[in-house]
C-alpha cells in the first residue's frame, strides 16, 4: 500500500499548526516539516513531537539574517540526533537581506559534511548558487540530497542528477515550465507542496490539496502510476 508523501512543507507558517497536524495525520500522508533554525526545530519536536506520518527537519535557512554562530552551533550539537534536515541551503539572490554571502558557504559546507558523513537526508533551497552547491556536494558526495524547487540551468541540472540528488516538485513549479522538470529522471522524482507559499488550482496549499498536487503534476509531465513511483523513490531514498 502506498501513502502520499509531502517532502518539503513548513507546518509552523500555519496558524492552526495543531489542527493541520492532527489532519495529516489522519490522512496518513507522510509529511517531512521544514524549519528555518535549530531553535524552531527544537520548539516544533518539543511542543507536538513526531509521528508515524510527520517528521520534522533542523534548518539553517540562509535567508534568515539573524542566524549566528551560536544557532550554528546549536545546530551542530544537535545534529546527531536530527535525522532529517532542512531548510537548509544557499541564496545568494539579495546580499543585503540575507546571511553573508561567505557565512552561507561555510554553514553550507559544513552541514553537506555532517550529513554525508552520518547519512542524513536534506532538503536543500538553491538560488542563484547553484555552482557553489554542486562544488560543495561533489566534494562530500552526501548519499540523501534533496534539491527542493530547482530553479537552475540545464547544466547544473545534469550535475545535480550526476552527484545523484533527488528533486522535489511543488504545483508552482508548473507555472514557469515544464520543459526542465522533464529532464530529471522519473526514478529522481519527489513530491513537495512548500506551503504555505504554493497555490494548487488557485488555492492557498493545505495538506487537503496533497493529492490534487499530485495529480497536476502527473498530468504535467506525463507520467502515469506517478503516486506509485513517488513512494518507491523516497523509500529507496531512506534505504541509503
Amino acid at each position: 500500500m502506498t501513502h502520499l508523501i509531502d517532502t518539503h512543507f513548513h507546518l509552523d507558517y500555519y496558524p492552526n499548526y495543531k489542527e493541520l497536524y492532527d489532519n495529516i495525520n489522519c490522512a496518513e500522508q507522510y509529511t517531512l516539516c521544514m524549519t528555518n533554525s535549530p531553535g524552531i526545530y527544537n520548539s516544533c519536536c518539543r511542543m507536538l513531537g513526531e509521528s508515524k506520518y510527520i517528521k520534522f527537519a533542523m534548518g539553517f535557512h540562509p535567508k534568515c539574517k539573524n542566524l549566528t554562530i551560536r544557532d550554528f552551533n546549536q545546530f551542530i550539537s544537535m545534529s546527531y540526533r536530527a535525522d532529517y534536515f532542512g531548510e537548509i541551503g544557499l541564496d545568494f539572490s539579495n546580499s543585503k537581506k540575507y546571511l553573508d554571502k561567505e557565512k552561507q558557504l561555510l554553514y553550507f559546507g559544513e552541514i553537506v559534511k555532517i550529513a554525508s558523513e552520518r547519512n542524513r537526508l536534506m532538503s536543500i533551497h538553491l538560488k542563484r548558487s547553484e555552482n557553489y552547491a554542486i562544488d560543495i556536494i561533489e566534494k562530500y558526495r552526501p548519499q540523501k540530497a534533496i534539491i527542493h524547487w530547482f530553479n537552475g540551468s540545464k547544466n547544473q541540472l545534469k550535475s545535480l542528477i550526476n552527484l545523484n540528488c533527488y528533486f522535489s516538485i511543488n504545483t508552482s513549479m508548473l507555472e514557469k515550465s515544464t520543459d526542465l522538470l522533464e529532464l530529471i529522471p522519473t526514478d529522481r522524482l519527489l513530491v513537495e507542496s512548500d506551503g504555505p507559499f504554493t497555490k494548487v488550482d488557485g488555492k492557498k496549499y493545505y495538506p487537503q490539496l496533497l493529492r490534487a498536487s499530485y495529480n497536476r503534476i502527473s498530468s504535467a509531465l506525463n507520467i502515469s502510476d506517478f503516486e506509485s513511483i513517488v513512494y518507491q523513490n523516497f523509500k529507496g531514498l531512506l534505504s541509503v
